[in-house]
C-alpha cells in the first residue's frame, strides 16, 4: 500500500514517511523496469485556504486512461456516470471514496479531498517508479539512497524528481519545505490520541511513531488552537492504514477533537 493525506505526507510501498510540498503534476505510482507500462498514476494537488487538496488523478491503467477530479470521471475523454465498468476497470463511489479498481491489481481509493490509498498486487515488486519508491521490500534503499553511490537525497529532491509537466507546461520545483519552530511545551495530543484506547488494536499491527511525528509537525503548522483540523487528516489515516492491515480501529472523534 502506498498513500498521500493530509499537510502533504507521503507513504511508500516500502513504508517510508515523508513530507513533500509540490504543486505540480507527479508520477504517483507507474510500472517500470518492464518491456510494457501496465499502469501510470499521476496526482496533482492545490493549496485552498491554507489546506492541501488533490485536485485531479489522471490514470493509465492497460492503455485506458481515467481522470478523476472533484465531482467528475472522465475516460479517455468522456464523463462517464458511476459506477463504471469497462475494459477491465471499474469505477465506483461511496459516500466516502471513489475507488478506482482494475483487473491487473491496482486499486486506488480517494476521499475526493486530501488522501490516496493505492493499492498494488505484489507481482509489481521491484518495478515501480515515482513518489511511492520502487517496492523493492527495503525502506530508504533505492529511494533516499542511490544503489550506485549511496548518495542521500532529501524529500526535496526525490518529489521533485517525480515531476511530470504537461505538453504547455512549465511547473516550478519545490524548493523548500517549511520549518516550523515547535515550542517544547508541545501539547501531547497526537501521541495521547494515537496511542489511545481507540487505536490499542492499531498500535500492534501499524507503527505508530512515524504518525505522531507527522501530526505533530502539523500542529507546529497550524496556529489555530489545539483542537485544530490539521491534525485530523493524520488521525484518520492512521485509521486507514489500520484496518487496511486488518485491525478495528474504534471511533476516535469526539465532540472535542475533529
Amino acid at each position: 500500500v502506498c498513500s498521500t493525506w493530509g499537510n502533504f505526507h507521503f507513504k511508500t510501498f516500502d513504508g517510508d514517511i515523508f513530507t513533500f510540498p509540490g504543486l505540480c503534476n507527479y508520477v504517483f505510482a507507474s510500472h517500470c523496469n518492464a518491456a510494457y507500462e501496465d499502469f501510470n498514476i499521476q496526482i496533482r494537488r492545490e493549496v485552498v485556504a491554507n489546506a492541501p487538496a488533490i485536485n485531479r488523478i489522471t490514470m493509465k491503467l492497460e492503455g485506458v486512461v481515467a481522470e478523476l477530479t472533484k465531482g467528475a470521471v472522465m475516460v479517455d475523454g468522456n464523463r462517464v456516470q458511476l459506477p463504471y465498468s469497462q475494459s477491465g476497470i471499474t469505477i465506483e463511489k461511496s459516500s466516502i471514496y471513489v475507488k478506482v479498481g482494475s483487473k491487473i491489481g491496482v486499486v486506488l481509493l480517494w476521499n475526493e479531498k486530501d488522501s490516496i490509498l493505492l493499492e498494488l498486487n505484489e507481482k509489481y515488486a521491484n518495478q515501480t517508479c515515482g513518489l511511492c519508491g520502487d517496492f523493492n521490500g527495503f525502506p530508504i534503499y533505492n529511494e533516499f539512497i542511490t544503489n550506485s553511490k549511496y548518495i542521500k537525497m532529501t524529500a526535496l529532491q526525490f518529489g521533485n524528481m517525480q515531476k511530470m509537466d504537461g505538453p504547455t507546461e512549465h511547473c516550478e520545483d519545490s524548493t523548500s519545505i517549511p520549518i516550523y519552530n515547535c515550542p517544547d511545551n508541545l501539547d501531547d495530543i497526537c501521541e495521547k490520541t494515537l496511542t489511545s484506547s481507540a487505536f490499542a488494536e492499531c498500535n500492534d499491527l501499524v507503527d505508530v511513531k512515524d504518525y505522531i511525528k507527522a501530526c505533530q509537525d502539523d500542529l507546529c503548522r497550524s496556529e489555530e488552537s489545539k483542537n485544530s483540523s490539521c491534525i485530523c487528516d493524520t488521525f484518520a489515516e492512521y485509521s486507514r492504514q489500520c484496518a487496511h492491515a486488518g485491525g478495528q480501529p474504534l471511533d476516535w472523534r469526539t465532540s472535542k477533537l475533529c
